[in-house]
């Protein structure tokens, strides 16, 4: 029997790809499509809206009359609307699929309190790819740490909302990890001045570009002397990462209440 998804955030760009993802997928079927209250174009065809043809299913504003109880919810909405869906999502019985980038400390700390009760993945990026540079990002790390610089460049689409990236963010998490820092020690947006002098032996740069219409490139760069090693990602669609989110709600139709990540369901 097909497992019944439901998009929150339906109509941005990453819900229209994950709809056409579950729309082809013969193992899935779409159960709702909710996007903002007001939005303009709610009670239209879902199917017709992302050019895949009517599928008899509306655009939802609202939660009501969505039974989410047998369902994974898959969301890349706003960090506002994750947060008003993570206090239903305990007492709706939902399970969780977050993929919504720029989420506050209080968001992830709601997402955690939920997962006491209720499945919650949590990811900033669902690319089979990238979670694979994540875990080549802490193994490099690990070893490099005293002998090279470690700085971080992403580049995204100029109507990318939040910078540095969820990804790029993520990266520079599990460096600072290594070097025993909280992310805010460890991380430097930008460089100006006199970087010779300024420069402690562990801070990590973060760079972001912004520009046209970029899908996404992150770079991990270990620079030494006389050599270097870049580690780098690059996503020529957004359809990797619709297909990393269809894959982690299936995987977590069949888990219990928990905080997971796309390292549980590649088994990295």
């Amino acid at each position: 029997m097909p497992l019944p998804i439901v998009i929150n955030g339906a109509l941005g760009k990453m819900g229209i790809e994950i709809g056409a993802v579950v729309l082809d997928d013969a193992n899935v079927e779409l159960h709702a499509a909710v996007e903002r209250p007001g939005h303009p174009r709610r009670g239209e065809d879902y199917g017709i809206c992302i050019g895949k043809g009517t599928c008899g299913l509306k655009v939802a504003d609202s939660w009501s009359g969505i039974d989410c109880e047998k369902t994974v919810i898959i969301d890349f909405s706003s960090p506002q609307s994750t947060g008003k869906l993570l206090e239903l999502a305990q007492s709706r019985k939902m399970r969780l699929v977050i993929g919504t980038t720029g989420l506050s400390d209080k968001n992830l700390a709601a997402a955690e309190k939920a997962a006491e009760r209720i499945p919650v993945l949590v990811s900033p990026n669902m690319s089979l790819g990238v979670n694979l540079l994540f875990a080549l990002t802490e193994l490099a790390s690990s070893r490099l740490k005293n002998d090279f610089d470690i700085e971080i460049i992403e580049a995204h689409h100029r109507f990318k909302k939040d910078a540095p990236s969820g990804t790029a963010r993520r990266l520079g998490e599990i460096v600072a990890a290594v070097y025993g820092l909280p992310y805010e020690k460890a991380i430097r947006n930008g460089r100006s001045g006199n970087t010779a002098i300024d420069r402690p032996k562990n801070e990590v740069g973060m760079h972001a570009v912004r520009g046209g219409d970029i899908v996404g490139d992150h770079t991990v760069l270990f620079a030494g002397i006389g050599e270097r090693i870049e580690l780098r990602h690059s996503a020529h669609t957004r359809t990797p990462l619709a297909r990393g989110a269809v894959a982690a709600a299936k995987w977590l139709a069949v888990q219990g209440p928990g905080y997971y990540s796309m390292k549980n369901v590649l088994g990295i």
